[in-house]
């Protein structure tokens, strides 16, 4: 990505503390943005920000807040218009992620997963909306989705029903706000190689050579990879782009079948 893409650009990114949200909030500093890294773990944010400012030399602040709370988000919008003027980019990548047979899910369960990553998603996106309108400006909105909104899994039954619904959001406020020209988006990740998912697969959780043999392009996903999709959408080069979701997944969602190419066709000569 081009170094001056975002130059003057202010951007949030929400569950910045560490995997696909740290990347993002890396590759918009990197791309000329000053960036707010926000996360429910203030003291992890904080040594984020600072690793990214000294690593790029970008202004990065941090924040701690709770994106199911609709006032915590809105003043975690106020404080970045307070100290920048302006917020261009609101990237919201803030999850929670649990693996559970169904049988076993409790409500509360449910509950924090979709307050977390739908609720949240949308209070943000609403702060965020209402002050460029208010400023009469532009703005860019990147969700943070999966490829599990379309083919679920084991255990994600929960996780899985809020990426859907956060791709229908993601359509519905592209819709409602294109005529104030804030274009929403989302990027739809495969599996990435992230610590979270580097520990499921050690906990035994998550089967590499399953996963792996199911991509196509045969292996996980950098989260550098999903971060450059990110800037992409944030960008002008985007600028007639919204309400789509971006599957970044080496192939994952096209791939019909869990057979490799080479073994269909030993099969099929008999």
């Amino acid at each position: 990505m081009a170094a001056d893409l975002l130059t003057g650009k202010v951007a949030i990114v929400t569950g910045a503390a560490q995997g696909i949200g740290a990347a993002c909030a890396r590759a918009l500093a990197e791309a000329g943005a000053a960036v707010v890294v926000a996360d429910l773990d203030g003291a992890a944010a904080t040594a984020t920000a600072t690793e990214l400012a000294t690593a790029t030399g970008m202004t990065v602040a941090s924040a701690a807040v709770d994106v199911a709370d609709a006032a915590q988000c809105r003043a975690l919008l106020a404080g970045a218009v307070a100290q920048y003027g302006r917020v261009d980019i609101l990237v919201n990548c803030a999850a929670v992620v649990v693996m559970k047979p169904a049988l076993e899910l409790d409500v509360a369960e449910w509950e924090r997963i979709f307050s977390v990553g739908v609720y949240g998603a949308f209070a943000c996106s609403q702060a965020f909306a209402q002050q460029v309108i208010a400023r009469s400006s532009t703005g860019a909105i990147v969700n943070i989705s999966s490829i599990t909104a379309q083919q679920s899994a084991h255990g994600r039954a929960a996780y899985a029903a809020s990426k859907a619904a956060l791709d229908s959001m993601t359509r519905s406020l592209a819709l409602e706000w294109a005529g104030h020209d804030i274009r929403v988006n989302a990027v739809a990740p495969s599996h990435t190689a992230t610590d979270r998912l580097k520990q499921a697969i050690g906990e035994g959780k998550l089967e590499h050579d399953v996963i792996v043999q199911r991509i196509p392009m045969g292996r996980f996903a950098a989260p550098e990879e999903i971060a450059d999709a990110v800037v992409f959408l944030c960008s002008d080069r985007a600028r007639f782009i919204t309400g789509q979701v971006l599957a970044v997944d080496g192939g994952y969602t096209a791939n019909g079948g869990w057979i490799p190419l080479h073994e269909q066709i030993e099969i099929e000569r008999g």
